[in-house]
């Protein structure tokens, strides 16, 4: 008999839990989230606070920043029967055509929620999801070029909401004004908003003087054991044109900011132990462009003590005359701090900070960026908040026949290493067969009866996508 892939829980979930686990087939299942016929692409999934029935499943399209309209998604999407049955939100005001990029619940008053949306901007629920309205006084929408790319709600009091506000459509790299609005907070429920980016980074996208440095919050965390602690995860963004065989570079480093007074005043920025000079390729000989870009997502656990995440996606390029780009995958894992000063956990975890293309050519366009965690770790509620998730990108490194695990768990908070029995379920595609499964968004719904994943399916060879089984998957855990 096959040994069940999460065996390792039973014991400890039979220590913590009032009734022991009984004997479970814990492999991941494909729920029935169309993702096989959604336009864009799966982004975050979020699990309500309170509610372990209840998940939400955003969806984006294609943001291009070089293109003049915004392609439509496919909404935002909600099951409340854990995975079961899934529907996309629509009521005549939050369309089911919206590229929904984040989802932020208040826990203390979970029937107020907000959505960041693409184009249209800040969306607010009093009932659970069921209405909604738009709240952009004071924010930069509707516009076509700006995306809300995040959100959050103090877990404590539903009138205190974030948004970070990104220029994602309609670039223009000359433009010698910012590109991007930048951080916003709200202390009214979302009635009116206030520009705050004192001591944040420069978010200027001019190449006037031949070089681009842009930096904006793609995540942002409120610390929930002191929510007057807001983080700010950045992306961070440097092009550098050069010549030919001119000798500039692009340079970047992971950046996270913080503040003590939710968010008023001046952030300051917490760097020691994230990754720095993540630099671009060196095939430099053709080059005319350099890129180097670095990404920190964040999460926390919800438990007695502060424990956060970053987890880091980087990459960097050099372009050549003819616009081929030499592709290195810079990511450098999974952080965590519990007093401000990271440290990397990596164990057993599947990154490749080299590896560029499964074919072995060195002057392709972009394929994939290697294998890499991805995405923000799962964090478990309660008594388990040691327990952690991750998913894996392109684990498979272009062998179909590798069947690298997909999904890396800890108890430990990831030390010493990560696990490699989460993957059962994920190591073949349900109808194609598959292996290169990528768990982009992963997360422990609210009483850690279920962990469900975003899953994109592609063929490790050639990297085509596989869009028949792609969709939300989930595994029972007790």
């Amino acid at each position: 008999m096959k040994k069940s892939p999460l065996i390792f829980l039973l014991t400890l979930f039979s220590l913590l839990c009032v009734t022991p686990l009984a004997a479970q087939n814990y492999d991941w299942e494909r729920t029935s989230f169309p993702g096989n016929t959604i336009s864009g692409m799966m982004g975050r999934i979020v699990a309500h606070p309170n509610d372990p029935n209840t998940v939400f499943q955003c969806t984006i399209g294609d943001l291009d920043p070089m293109a003049t309209t915004t392609p439509p998604g496919d909404g935002l999407w909600v099951s409340h029967d854990a995975g079961s049955t899934w529907a996309v939100i629509n009521d005549g005001v939050f369309m089911p055509d919206f590229n929904v990029v984040d989802l932020s619940i208040c826990r203390d008053a979970d029937n107020v929620m907000y959505a960041g949306t693409a184009e249209n901007g800040v969306f607010k629920s009093t009932d659970g999801g069921t209405n909604w309205v738009a709240v952009n006084n004071g924010l930069p929408f509707p516009n076509g070029d700006h995306s809300a790319v995040a959100v959050a709600v103090d877990p404590t009091n539903p009138n205190q909401v974030y948004c970070s506000v990104a220029q994602t459509g309609g670039l223009d790299i000359l433009n010698l004004a910012p590109s991007h609005p930048g951080f916003y907070v709200s202390t009214d429920g979302g009635t009116s908003w206030a520009a705050n980016n004192d001591g944040l980074p420069n978010r200027s996208d001019s190449l006037s003087d031949s070089k681009s440095h842009t930096a904006v919050a793609s995540s942002i965390l409120v610390v929930p054991q002191s929510p007057n602690y807001v983080l700010l995860g950045m992306v961070d963004l440097y092009v550098n044109t050069v010549l030919l065989f001119g000798s500039k570079d692009a340079t970047t480093k992971g950046r996270i900011f913080f503040n003590a007074n939710h968010a008023s005043g001046r952030f300051n920025e917490i760097a020691t132990g994230l990754p720095t000079n993540i630099k671009q390729g060196t095939q430099l000989g053709t080059s005319v462009a350099r890129i180097s870009s670095s990404t920190m997502m964040l999460t926390s656990s919800t438990g007695p003590g502060v424990s956060i995440w970053a987890t880091h996606t980087g990459l960097t390029m050099d372009v050549d005359l003819v616009g081929n780009s030499y592709v290195v995958n810079r990511s450098k894992g999974a952080h965590h701090t519990a007093d401000g000063t990271w440290e990397a956990r990596n164990g057993q975890l599947p990154y490749n900070s080299n590896w560029t293309d499964p074919m072995g050519d060195s002057t392709t366009t972009l394929k994939s960026i290697g294998s890499t965690p991805v995405g923000t770790v799962a964090v478990g509620t309660g008594p388990m908040y040691d327990t952690c998730l991750i998913g894996a990108l392109r684990s498979d490194r272009g062998d179909a026949s590798s069947n690298n695990t997909k999904v890396y768990g800890s108890l430990t908070s990831g030390t010493p290493g990560w696990g490699k029995v989460w993957d059962t379920g994920l190591d073949v595609s349900p109808t194609l067969g598959y292996s290169e499964a990528n768990a982009g968004g992963i997360v422990f719904n609210a009483d850690m009866s279920y962990a469900f994943a975003s899953v994109t399916w592609s063929d490790a060879t050639n990297n085509a996508p596989v869009n028949d089984d792609n969709g939300v998957y989930r595994v029972y855990l007790r």
